[in-house]
């Protein structure tokens, strides 16, 4: 038998979750629009916004329905507001864009590829740790 502390936790959570939701809190579609620091792109968009950029790049291969995902893509917009004169951000929807996804081999989002002259240099899956992230930015930004 529960213990009324644990039932009571327990409804707490539940409750929580339900006006998360009502509130509007959780949309995944929003993740489909530009911020001030990423730019979403489409699958058409590509070649001119990343694959032809002479600047450093970093594009963030995402799913709406993924929960590393929904992590990923505050963390990158927060970050990529202290680098925004030296790289530049991108997030691509793979179910929008799955030639995209197959060319990059994007196996199971969150997937943040960068960017060189076209060419890519580094690969994250996964949620990124912010400290890391940050270092392998920094050494983009270099040229390194």
């Amino acid at each position: 038998m529960k213990s009324s502390a644990c039932i009571r936790a327990s409804a707490i959570a539940v409750a929580a979750v339900v006006i998360f939701f009502i509130a509007g809190c959780y949309r995944p579609s929003a993740m489909n629009e530009s911020t001030p620091n990423v730019k979403h792109i489409t699958q058409d968009q590509f070649d001119a916004e990343v694959t032809r950029c002479t600047n450093a790049v970093v594009a963030d291969f995402y799913a709406t329905w993924s929960g590393p995902c929904q992590v990923t893509s505050p963390l990158l917009d927060r970050v990529a507001g202290g680098y925004a004169d030296r790289i530049k951000f991108v997030k691509i929807n793979v179910d929008e864009s799955p030639g995209l996804a197959q060319n990059f081999k994007v196996d199971a989002p969150p997937l943040l590829i960068f960017f060189k002259d076209g060419k890519v240099t580094e690969r994250i899956a996964g949620v990124p740790v912010e400290a890391d992230l940050k270092a392998k930015l920094d050494a983009l930004a270099a040229g390194k």
